[in-house]
């Protein structure tokens, strides 16, 4: 067997001599990270700064080397997580080892099967209450930004499945929070930890520690009030504030269920939103395919809304939320860092925090060799048989391994409910000569929102 390479003989673009590709992965990362798998092949190795470098994948057997079959050499990486830790503290996202598996083990029952469908009414209905405010509005000829009712219906949602909590009448205040809290999290993150310290009263500082006041409030009142038994439920909040320590017999304390309510807010209503408003920008560009999806569902439902019930049946409008996760995933870079020492595509790789493989789910979700003709819009690529014929790991928008998202049932549900139910009532048109672009934060949003033109397909009675 050769001996590894070093990390200096792995492929990569020069960059400049000093910064490497720092700036571009700070500016235009997408087109960073696409245009170095294409002259570069499967792993690219690219500098950031004199002493950083990220190892780019894009091959499903890649993948799966670093997420399940070496998954013992590779975690969060420490910057990541010291830069995460003032919004999601140690939850689910940012926990590793034992309390991770603790946890993880805590909050399955309340992803199950079973309980998930339980939760399709509330779905359903928090859709309806978002369209009768559409059927309300003065004039059907002004835009809505799409991007922002998607927050507002899905953060409905998520206080009332998983909290039994309505948080609606919050959501403009928390939207605008959230989008603080992430675009300052994805600054520090791309700083590589050169920012000010949090005891600085700096101007951007100062925004965030505002903004993680408005998340605490709402998400500690929701737990305040559940404890003062002002509300109660079979939910995930219960199931966590019931659960006791094998070993102490102690309970979650109010910070620890903070911690995983947050991230829950986040991995159930930031990625949801963004994956929706994208479904929605596609749909509007492809016109066949909207219809082709609009009578699956009048077949399907027949005039009625949808449950739980409807959802195998409503295959191709399934196909369609996962070709858009395909083009747009929520989530476009996994980062991990080598906690032992591993030899990836014969490239050495030292245990050092100052080594971080990024497997980008936007990158690999357009290697040609997976999917021909990457760019074109085609439900039919989730098809049985299409989707027989692929690898496993060549589709990651929840990620891939043992820390596969806990929730992608919940988004699947969710996502094909909202637009069923939807496209019974409400054609979403471009707004002529807009232009949309994607922003990479911490999640792949639509830049400055989404403005739409919301036509009713029948007049109101």
């Amino acid at each position: 067997m050769p001996e590894a390479r070093t990390l200096g003989e792995a492929p990569g673009p020069r960059g400049h001599w000093f910064w490497g590709s720092i700036q571009e992965r700070r500016h235009n990362p997408l087109h960073l990270f696409i245009r170095a798998h294409q002259e570069y092949g499967d792993l690219v190795r690219l500098r950031m700064g004199p002493t950083i470098s990220l190892v780019s994948v894009s091959s499903p057997e890649l993948v799966k080397h670093v997420l399940v079959d070496h998954a013992d050499k590779y975690g969060k990486p420490s910057g990541l997580v010291r830069d995460a830790w003032p919004l999601l503290g140690n939850g689910l996202f940012t926990s590793s080892g034992d309390f991770w598996k603790r946890q993880r083990r805590l909050m399955q029952p309340a992803f199950h099967k079973e309980h998930l469908a339980a939760l399709a009414g509330t779905m359903v209905d928090s859709t309806q209450q978002m369209l009768a405010r559409w059927h309300a509005r003065p004039s059907a000829s002004e835009p809505l930004d799409i991007a922002a009712e998607m927050t507002r219906l899905t953060l409905g949602i998520v206080g009332r499945a998983l909290f039994s909590t309505d948080v609606s009448g919050t959501a403009d205040r928390v939207g605008q929070a959230l989008t603080i809290a992430l675009a300052e999290t994805n600054h520090r993150i791309l700083s590589l930890g050169l920012y000010a310290p949090d005891f600085l009263p700096t101007p951007r500082n100062r925004a965030f520690r505002q903004a993680l006041h408005t998340l605490d409030s709402v998400v500690f009142d929701i737990i305040s009030r559940r404890r003062a038994g002002q509300t109660h439920g079979e939910d995930l909040l219960a199931t966590l504030m019931a659960t006791q320590d094998a070993d102490t017999g102690e309970r979650m304390t109010d910070p620890q269920l903070r911690d995983e309510a947050m991230t829950l807010f986040l991995a159930g209503h930031e990625t949801t939103t963004n994956a929706l408003a994208w479904m929605w920008h596609l749909l509007s560009h492809h016109p066949d395919v909207e219809a082709r999806a609009r009578a699956e569902v009048d077949s399907v439902l027949a005039g009625r809304a949808p449950t739980a019930h409807d959802l195998p049946r409503l295959r191709y409008l399934t196909q369609v939320f996962e070709e858009a996760m395909r083009l747009y995933p929520p989530a476009w870079i996994v980062a991990r860092q080598p906690l032992k020492e591993d030899v990836l595509a014969g490239i050495h790789l030292p245990a050092t925090p100052r080594v971080i493989v990024a497997l980008s789910p936007y990158v690999l979700h357009r290697n040609p060799r997976l999917w021909p003709d990457p760019e074109r819009f085609d439900p039919d690529r989730f098809s049985p048989e299409q989707s027989a014929s692929r690898p496993r790991l060549a589709y990651l928008p929840f990620g891939g391994g043992q820390r596969l998202c806990i929730g992608n049932g919940f988004a699947l549900m969710e996502a094909t409910l909202i637009t069923a139910e939807v496209l019974r009532h409400f054609r979403l048109r471009a707004v002529p000569g807009h232009t949309v672009e994607p922003e990479p934060l911490v999640t792949l949003r639509p830049k400055g929102g989404l403005p739409m033109l919301v036509e009713p397909l029948h007049a109101r009675a």
